[in-house]
Order: C-alpha cells, then structure tokens, then sequence
C-alpha cells in the first residue's frame, strides 16, 4: 500500500551525539550517547508534520512561475524527453558505445526513500521502486541491488511483477509512476506507456489476478470518471472494464490467495463498498462505509470473510473502520490522529493491520488498539532492525517460500524492510548497494579530498571517505553524523576544519577534519528566513558565518564553541516584493566582492564584504518569475558572477562579466526547468555546470551554449548539487533520490563525445536521436561512424557537420551545428535509421566537430525531422 502524502523529516535525533543544554547565547554543543532531540515540549511526530508543510511549500516557491503555469507538468515533459531519447538509443544498441565519464560514489548503506516492492515471478527476486530513484532488482536478502530505472523519470508508487511471455524472458514490470503507468518487457533496458493506458491519472491500487493471464488491474482516472483498466497481454495493452462518474480518491484491493484471487476486486467509491466477482466487468455496492467521504484506503485479509479495512477522511479526521463479513457491513474501530496513506492487512492474521505515518502503527485486535512497531529514533541505535521514520508503503504478499505464509515490507525515508513476524519486528534491506540516497549538498574536503560531507533528506548530516568506483553501483559507505534535512554545505578554506550548513530550525556547525565535533546554533532571534536558508562562510574567517534572511547577519565564535548573530547590513532585500535572501556567495579571489539575491529574483552586490549593497538595476533581475537558488563566481576573475534559479517563465540562469553592472540570460540549450546549483569547472575552462531538475548540464564557453552532459549510464532524476574536485579533475553532482555522482571532465588534449541539442517527435512518433559507434574517435579506427534513428522511413535526409556548435532556428527547425558548416545527403533505411561512417585519419586528431542528423517528414510540422546533436573531439 503507498502513500498519499509526502510529509517529511525527523526533528532531531543524534548517533554518537545528543543535544545538551545551552551554551552562551546560541550554540549547543552535542557530544555524548544516542539520544532524541527534544521538540520544544511538544510530540516529536506533529513537529514532523509541521516540517512536512514547510518543505512542500518551499517546493513550491523555489519552482516559481507565472500565473497557470505548471511546473510539475514541464519537469514530466522533460523527463518524458529524456526518458524517449534513451529507448531510441537502447532499442538500436547505440546507448553505450562510448566510454561514460560518469560514475556513482554513493552512500552504498544510507538509502532514502522507499515506496513500493513487489516479488519476481521467480519467488527469488525483489522489486522496489523508490522516490526520484527509479527501481531496483536484487535478492530477496537485500544483496545484490541493481538499477533497472536509471532511465525512469519519476516517482515510483506502486509496481506489479508477471513472468515474461516465454521461458527465459525478463520479467515484465509495470509501475505507477506518478499517478501514470508505465511497463518494461527487456529488464528496464527501455520503459514505455502501455497501449490504452496514455489517458490514465490517478493510478490507485495495481494488482495482478491469479488467473490463467496474470491480469494486471488497476484503478485510475480517465476524464471525469474513476476506472478499472486491466491488461491480459502481460502490460501491453490496458482495456477500460468499468467505470463511474464522478471521479473520486478510490481504492482498490484484490484478494492476494485464494479462489477469490482469480476474479474478485473490492472497490472504495465514495464511501461505499463495491465488489466485482468478474474481474472488474461490473461491480455491485455492498454497503456504506462512511458517507460524505471521496477520500479513502483499503485493505483486506483473506483470513476473513474477507476482513476489510477501510480508512476515510470524514468530518475532519481519517477514521478506521472494519468489516469481518467480506464488506456487508462496516464498524468504526479507531481513528488515526495521522495518516499518510499506507494501511496493509495480514493474509494469514485477519485481526492484524497496520497503518503508516511518522512511524509504522500495528494493531492485533482488528484495529480496536495500536502500538507502533518501533519509536522513530530507535534506528539509530540499531539501523539494521528497526524502522527508519517515514513510512510511505506498506505491502503484504505470499511468502516466496513458505506456503501458506506471508513476508511484510515496509518502505520508508531510510530504506526497506522486510518482516516474516507479522509486521511485529523487521530486518534492514538497505544496508549494501541500495543508493537511492537523496542529497541537497556535498563538500569536498580541500585538505583531503577523499573526505565528503554530504547533507541529505531524511538521512542526515554525512560523512564518507571515497572508495574506487565499482564496475555498477554506488562505492563509497558514509556514516550518518545526525539525523534530519540539512544543506548549503560551505566551509571558507574548502576544508573540513569548520564546515557550516542549515537544517530548517537551526544552523549545524562541524569542526574538525578527523572525528568531527558538532555544534548547533540557533538563528537569529526574530529574523524573517526561507524554510532552509542558506549560509556562507567568511572568507576572511573560517570560524565564523553568514547567514541570509530579510537582512544579512554575521555569526562571530566566542569562547567555548559558541556563536553570536550581529546585524552585518542594514540593507532590506526586499525589491521586487521579496522578503529574504536565497543565495549569497563570495568572490574566491576578492573577498570583498559578493552576489547575492532575493527569492524575487533581484541581483545585489557589494564590494565592501557584504556591508553596503548596490540597489538592483533593472537588467538584473532574471524575471517577475525567477526565485534565485544558486550562485556561482568565476574563480579568477571577481566580475564575473553566474545566478540560477527558477527558469519555467524566465531566464534559468544569468550572468554577468561586469561585476554587476549589467547581466545577460544564458539559455540557449538549457531547458525549462529549475536550476538547483552551479559551479565553474575545475579545469579552469570557465564552462559552467549546473544541477537543474532536468539533469546535468554545462555551459560551453566557447559555444555559448548549454549542453546536456548526461548519457545512459547517468540516472533521470532531480539533480541538486554540484561542486568541482579540482584534484580529480570532477565535478561532483549531488542528486534527489540516485546519490552523489562524478563527472569526468573532458580533457581537451583527449578525445570525448557527447550530446547537446534537441531531437524532434515526427509523424511516426519517434524522437529523433543521434549517437556515436563503433568506439572511440582514434586514429586508425575504421568502425568509428555516426548513427541516426527515430526518423520517418526510407526518406531522403542530411548529415550536418559543423567546425563548432550552433542553434539556428529556422522554418524547418533548428540546426544545431556551426561555423563552417558542410552538408552530407542520405537516406534513412526502413526503420527509419542512418549511419554514416567517419574515417579518423590524422587531420582529425585532436579537432572537434558536430554532428546533426535532418531527414524529410511531410506529415511533420515542419516537413523537416531533426535528431539532437553530437559533438566530437577526435583522439589526438
């Protein structure tokens, strides 16, 4: 069972710290045995709730956008882009064959969250879909974890597993993601939209029937209407069964064993109970759960009539109510004083339930009682069995060896668990190689740059030392310092001596390289600030910090590790009708000169460190529509300054070379999306990389254009951070639901390719793509050529090639090559691809070109179909 809603956080919770009384003004200083974190008198699990809120609506703000325009629906276009460019390349083996400049770090033993698993039609195989993670394949143990779902975009809530259509097939797995489904037939190698399932929203309850065609059901929402969609072609096609109007939050549940498994589906519909004995052709009402109620849950137990549970929201509260005669009729049992969506019933125990929110609550007694599984801060104690917080689905299956017994799983903000106790106790699943960690900052140790501290989602302030890349998966173990959100990792001399970061209520301070202590400060009293405002340290003194809210207070050390908050400017940032700081950051070789910005999007700078500020100047703001999120400083040069931030109705990022004076886009190759960090390369380039919603991007310099950096080996998720490890010639990416990641800068001297641009969906519903193969562009190699597909077929077409990249939008739509640009006619085969092939010869060493293939569509817009493009620097 998934969840409905996404709350968040714990308060506080220490491993190998606790908080103790105050010292001097603001810090607390925390050192001493594993212990919970106070919460101001108040129960620790409303605290929760109330971060829960916060968090979202910072979501929402930092994704700025003028009025009626989504965000949530461009971010799903372009992963749906992405996602579309990946199957092109797998389905004609092109997607790896170049050597990938990306590898994964980790954490490998810190998972983030969790929301669904299912058991492989082998009983010895486990399936879990994650949060921004994709899904995972391992062992039924929780060893030998592998992504099938790096080129997934999305938000995993519930999957299905049926064996492939002949022996030796992959299993064929269809997700939830996002309300939406979506099916792979080749071991997630590519993932597609079922036929007839394209208008489904809303997906509700997936099941699969325990009859002859492994019918997969599910509940959704098509227009106005709930209804069941089933497939009999193991996800192929999906065929409306019923369907009733209005549409509402329904639940549907299927038996799980039993003769009633092959047919029989119960139906919460607007507080009634419905059944359908012939797998969802028709239903018919049964009883009245709860009137006036369009929100609901439902579970059942097959050691009833059955047993079913339901959980309504009715009269301002989430009531529980029980049948134990298969649904005639329903009791109220309880009421949960909080619930986020996840309630699960026993198969073997109709007396056993469980339901999910800060903490799992299980109930023996039919639901008249509860008790929860564990306190939320008894992971820290002992990770490996107890439940992290968080609790976002709850799922009961067969047992994959034992008949007539069953296995739990829970799926939370820190991993999955499994149970074969009746949901009473629990074993860690995420323990090795699950990396689904969800990272909003890294910083690497300039002292030591095999040290990272990491700041996490649910998972605490971290601490690794890097370990070699493995051949897949994430390397590097990191230990969780203190539990709860923190991030704007900074330290003034980018060493570990003193590293300074927030978590939404306090400041934590870190000192020390080796066996850290920890200290916390509170902010300033009265200050108006964002839900996780950022800080900067003092160039001119590591031991002390900025902090940023509707003014800019300076945080001075005193004695005894403490820290006191001074009003460092009188400057109100406040144009544009914004109300704090977002972003701050000074220039690395003038420590006077800082940026800083509004989450209006206005642009302030001052040359006295922070002191005075020049009032913004009407070509700095980016847009009406821009909340400024990061700022990155030419690392030799103070005037130049790179802003990023909301990019839906304006400018993603803007720049200027004149210290402020004025400040231009740059956009071009760089989608709409939300631009969470920026960094100067660390190869002295001054290319730019930035950690956006969309992906990895970099800003070429000499092109003046954006470029997609990602390739397949790189997951689809929400990218948040990025740092340069100029040691390891890398930059480091920190990402919302896949870990931390490096990038291998391209070496000039070396040879390298990759893509940047935009291919288009023609007639035939394919994206266009282009890809290298046959190996790399060494001299001597007679394999080395260009491949394009997704074209419409045997139609006449052009390989542009360029002396450097270009976008010149034209009728028939864009060219992405420049320069001299030269001009080779083809033609697509009856697949709708092309290949040309490139001889490297010794005039090629060491150049760079690029690369875009075009070939006619008429039943395209513009008559015109263009792949993205591709740029190649020859082996010298």
């Amino acid at each position: 069972m998934r969840s409905l809603a996404r709350p968040r956080v714990l308060l506080v919770s220490l491993v190998a710290l606790v908080l103790a009384p105050a010292l001097g003004c603001c810090a607390r200083p925390g050192e001493g045995l594993p212990a919970p974190a106070p919460a101001g008198g108040r129960n620790d699990r409303h605290v929760e709730e109330e971060l829960g809120r916060g968090r979202r609506a910072w979501m929402e703000r930092i994704h700025r956008t003028a009025p009626g325009v989504d965000w949530h629906a461009i971010n799903a276009e372009n992963g749906a882009r992405e996602m579309e460019r990946r199957n092109r390349l797998t389905g004609l083996g092109l997607a790896r064959a170049a050597p990938s400049p990306w590898t994964e770090v980790g954490s490998s033993n810190l998972a983030g969250r969790m929301r669904c698993a299912a058991i492989g039609s082998d009983q010895a195989t486990l399936y879990s879909g994650s949060d921004l993670g994709g899904i995972w394949r391992g062992a039924l143990a929780g060893t030998n974890w592998e992504p099938i779902g790096d080129n997934l975009y999305g938000h995993v809530e519930d999957l299905v597993v049926v064996a492939g259509s002949n022996p030796g097939d992959p299993d064929v797995v269809v997700a939830e993601v996002d309300g939406r489904l979506r099916v792979t037939h080749d071991g997630g190698a590519t993932w597609q939209i079922p036929a007839g399932a394209g208008n489904i929203t809303s997906v509700r309850g997936l099941h699969v029937l325990q009859d002859a065609s492994d019918t997969i059901v599910c509940l959704g929402r098509a227009g106005a209407w709930s209804a069941v969609f089933a497939s009999i072609d193991r996800g192929h096609t999906f065929l409306q069964r019923w369907s009733s109007s209005p549409a509402s939050d329904a639940w549907l549940w299927a038996p799980r064993t039993g003769a009633a498994a092959s047919s029989t589906l119960y139906l919460l519909h607007q507080g009634d109970l419905l059944r359908s004995t012939n797998a969802g052709y028709t239903f018919t009402k049964l009883s009245t759960v709860a009137s006036g109620t369009s929100s609901g849950v439902l579970a059942g137990s097959e050691a009833g009539a059955p047993a079913l549970y339901a959980a309504v929201y009715a009269g301002g509260q989430w009531q529980l109510h029980r049948s134990s005669n298969g649904g005639a009729s329903f009791a109220q049992v309880n009421t949960l004083p909080s619930f986020w969506g996840p309630l699960c019933a026993s198969i073997t125990d109709q007396n056993v339930v469980v339901y999910g929110e800060v903490e799992a609550w299980r109930s023996s007694n039919g639901g008249a009682n509860f008790a929860h599984v564990n306190a939320w801060y008894d992971y820290y104690g002992d990770p490996a069995h107890r439940l992290h917080a968080d609790i976002f689905g709850l799922h009961c299956l067969p047992h994959p060896s034992l008949p007539g017994s069953e296995r739990w799983y829970f799926c939370t903000d820190g991993g999955l668990y499994d149970s074969d106790t009746l949901a009473a106790t629990v074993n860690n699943l995420s323990l090795s190689g699950l990396g689904v960690s969800q990272y909003y900052s890294t910083l690497t140790s300039a002292a030591n740059p095999l040290v990272i501290a990491a700041g996490s989602q649910d998972q605490g302030y971290q601490r690794g030392v890097f370990v070699q890349p493995l051949p897949a998966g994430p390397s590097t173990p990191f230990t969780q310092l203190i539990s709860g959100d923190y991030g704007h990792l900074t330290s003034a001399d980018g060493t570990h001596a003193w590293v300074f970061s927030t978590y939404p209520g306090f400041i934590l301070v870190q000192k020390g390289e080796s066996s850290p202590s920890l200290f916390f400060v509170d902010y300033p009293a009265g200050c108006a600030c964002e839900w996780m405002p950022p800080v900067a340290a003092d160039p001119l003194d590591k031991t002390a910090f900025f902090f940023c809210g509707d003014r800019l207070w300076r945080f001075a050390k005193g004695v005894f590790s403490t820290w006191s908050p001074t009003l460092h400017s009188s400057q109100a940032f406040t144009a544009g009708g914004g109300a704090f700081l977002t972003a701050l950051a000074f220039a690395p070789t003038d420590s006077q000169r800082c940026y800083a910005v509004n989450e209006a999007g206005y642009v302030y700078v001052s040359t006295d460190h922070g002191v005075t500020w020049t009032s913004p100047l009407p070509g700095a703001p980016a847009g009406q529509y821009f909340y400024g999120q990061a700022i990155a400083v030419h690392p030799a040069n103070p005037l130049e300054c790179a802003v990023g931030g909301s990019g839906y109705s304006a400018p993603g990022v803007i720049r200027t070379i004149d210290g402020g004076q004025t400040w231009q886009p740059l956009v071009s190759g760089l989608p709409q999306t939300l631009v969470n960090g920026l960094a100067y390369s660390c190869d002295g380039s001054g290319d730019i990389y930035a950690a956006t919603d969309a992906g990895a991007y970099r800003y070429d310099r000499a092109a003046g254009a954006w470029t997609n950096v990602m390739d397949v080996h790189a997951p689809i998720t929400n990218w948040w951070s990025v740092e340069a490890v100029r040691s390891a010639g890398t930059m480091r990416f920190g990402t919302y639901g896949r870990g931390i990641w490096d990038y291998r800068v391209p070496d000039p001297s070396g040879c390298a390719v990759w893509n940047y641009g935009y291919g288009e969906t023609g007639s035939t519903g394919q994206l266009a793509v282009i890809a290298a193969t046959g190996g790399d562009p060494a001299l001597g190699n007679p394999n080395f050529a260009v491949a394009g597909a997704g074209f419409r077929p045997n139609s006449l077409g052009v390989l542009f090639t360029g002396d450097q990249q270009g976008q010149n939008v034209e009728g028939w739509g864009t060219i992405w090559t420049g320069g001299f640009v030269t001009r080779t006619y083809v033609q697509t085969d009856a697949a709708g691809a092309v290949s040309v092939a490139i001889p490297v010869t010794a005039w090629l060493a060491g150049k760079s070109f690029c690369y875009e293939f075009a070939a006619r569509d008429p039943g395209f817009g513009g008559d015109v179909q263009h792949s993205d493009a591709l740029q190649v620097t020859f082996c010298p």
